[in-house]
């Protein structure tokens, strides 16, 4: 089973899982992590059930935690009801929302397997469970972030065979962090720049990469813009 992290339009961060196949058991156990940069103002509020919740119940497991440059939630939730005795059934490939978050703030929040999240301190790598056993997939959207994209930022060729091109205006000096990142919020391109003004342009290679889906993440100040690559 695959999750990601969604932003809506109504200011909330929906966790979403899509089963690999259809299921209509007990949904036993989930884990995640979210990750924000702390030198922004984002803000959790308190989770919030879909219709998942008569077969699940997902909440904050202990409190906000700090490492390096991030801050840190992890959720837990557990279940015991069948599915198919509230007449309930997953059909395979299709996503369903299990929480609600909401969000305030400028800036990206990511579902992230990373450093923090496998310490065993943390135990707070993505896993999930039905019916006991292990049934954890892959993180398929890891990066939602919180402001309006930029239209000034283009990719092109977008879907791609690992090399492309990107590019953004700045058109007032400012301080601009540019990261690429994999779908697990691994960073695999990170730049600084200072104080910048104008056209920026890159060429990228992600030939020695696995293909896949990509983010482009451009964080000016307070502001926060995500873009979808595809690598393919």
């Amino acid at each position: 089973m695959d999750i990601g992290l969604h932003h809506t339009d109504d200011g909330m961060l929906e966790v979403k899982v899509r089963p690999s196949s259809d299921f209509d058991g007990i949904f036993s156990s989930l884990v995640f992590a979210l990750r924000w940069d702390k030198n922004t103002d984002i803000a959790l509020g308190e989770a919030q059930p879909s219709a998942t919740s008569p077969y699940i119940t997902t909440t904050r497991s202990g409190n906000q935690r700090e490492d390096g440059t991030f801050e840190y939630q992890v959720f837990a939730g557990f279940g015991y009801q069948p599915m198919n005795s509230l007449g309930l059934h997953w059909e395979a490939g299709k996503e369903y929302t299990i929480l609600r978050i909401p969000v305030t703030g400028r800036g990206a929040v990511e579902l992230v397997n990373d450093a923090w999240t496998r310490e065993e301190t943390a135990n707070a790598d993505y896993y999930v469970a039905l019916g006991g056993a292990d049934h954890t997939g892959q993180i398929y959207k890891s990066v939602a972030a919180t402001t309006d994209l930029d239209g000034t930022v283009t990719i092109q060729p977008n879907p791609n065979e690992g090399r492309f091109v990107f590019s953004f205006v700045s058109d007032a000096p400012s301080d601009i962090r540019i990261e690429v990142l994999s779908t697990l919020g691994q960073t695999v391109y990170n730049e600084q720049l200072r104080a910048f003004e104008g056209s920026f342009r890159k060429d990228m290679d992600l030939t020695t990469h696995s293909d896949g889906i990509y983010y482009l993440r451009i964080t000016r100040g307070e502001t926060t813009s995500v873009h979808k690559i595809v690598y393919h």
